[in-house]
């Protein structure tokens, strides 16, 4: 695979791995919470009440969604946007955090048997042309983009969030 590729995968695996830190940081009472409620704290038609919670599960099946679809999509299909009701129902009753754990964990599988072909491959996502690569980094900058929207709760919920370069691992791309 590619050195970009390889890079991604460490990045983002520590990434979501650090995003679990963060929220094990807050009340489990707070998970739940929504600090603002108004018309403007919305996140298009489909996220209305943005909790931790709320976030946490909105990136783990955006996720997912990206992962099979860059992959089983024929080159210039369009991705669509994630509507998994089967892995949604897994955050039901569960642990929120182990669930999305296990969920980044079949992504990170699924990311190893991905082709150079996968990458390279152009698609549709959100009227605009992606490679498959960089539908990858939008993916990242996606949870980076949500990390900042917890990062908030955490300071409102008073906990200090934890530094946003100081990932697990030592050595990044």
């Amino acid at each position: 695979m590619t050195e970009e590729f390889t890079r991604f995968l460490a990045l983002f695996d520590s990434m979501v791995r650090y995003s679990h830190r963060w929220i094990a940081l807050m009340d489990e009472q707070k998970l739940d919470w929504a600090p603002i409620e108004n018309p403007s704290m919305r996140f298009g038609s489909r996220l209305s009440r943005i909790t931790v919670r709320g976030l946490l599960i909105h990136c783990a099946l955006a996720e997912r969604n990206f992962v099979a679809r860059i992959r089983e999509s024929a080159p210039g299909a369009t991705v669509p946007l994630p509507n998994d009701p089967v892995a949604a129902a897994r955050f039901e009753n569960t642990d929120l955090q182990q669930t999305a754990l296990t969920l980044h964990e079949e992504n990170m599988a699924a990311l190893k048997s991905y082709r150079a072909e996968d990458l390279t491959k152009k698609l549709q996502f959100v009227g605009r042309e992606w490679t498959g690569m960089g539908l990858l980094w939008g993916m990242y900058a996606h949870r980076s983009f949500h990390l900042g929207n917890i990062d908030i709760y955490l300071r409102q919920s008073d906990v200090v969030a934890p530094e946003f370069f100081e990932f697990d691992s030592l050595v990044l791309g």
